[in-house]
């Protein structure tokens, strides 16, 4: 059986990608607000200037997850640091320790980085997400909340 391998996703792999994120939208009930493009992912993520970074979890050679993360920066801590935009393990491998893994590879990009904080957002009805955030050491921050203005 092939080991889970966990590495940056490459350009060519970008269409796997939006599949992986199209499939997390469906799961989350939003799947009519993807409106990302594997062109605008190029850019994104190899152009010039990339704005965001992404993982790759692979079962040989079957993608079976991603991460994609970015720089941050908070105003108290003086620092930079990590938000993970999007975890993702397709439903017929999780439970096997993937996205412990990608959470832990970010974890570790940050900690690399000397960055002050690794957040991200959970929807509060994800319940097995959330037991497993905990469980590794993260804090659900109920005080706050999401405030977006779609441009």
């Amino acid at each position: 059986m092939p080991e889970i391998v966990i590495r940056p996703l490459r350009p060519d792999e970008v269409p796997e990608l939006l599949a992986m994120v199209r499939e997390l939208a469906e799961f989350e009930d939003l799947a009519g607000q993807v409106v990302a493009t594997e062109a605008g992912y190029r850019e994104a993520l190899f152009g010039e200037r990339p704005s965001a970074e992404a993982l790759l979890a692979l079962d040989g050679d079957t993608p079976v997850g991603y991460a994609v993360y970015f720089t941050t920066f908070s105003t108290f801590r003086g620092t930079a640091g990590i938000w993970l935009e999007d975890l993702y393990v397709r439903p017929s491998r999780r439970r096997r320790g993937i996205g412990t893994r990608l959470l832990q590879a970010v974890r570790r990009a940050a900690e690399e980085r000397n960055a002050g904080r690794y957040e991200w957002c959970v929807l509060d009805w994800n319940e097995n997400a959330i037991a497993l955030y905990k469980k590794m050491g993260g804090k659900v921050l109920d005080e706050w909340r999401i405030v977006r203005i779609d441009l």
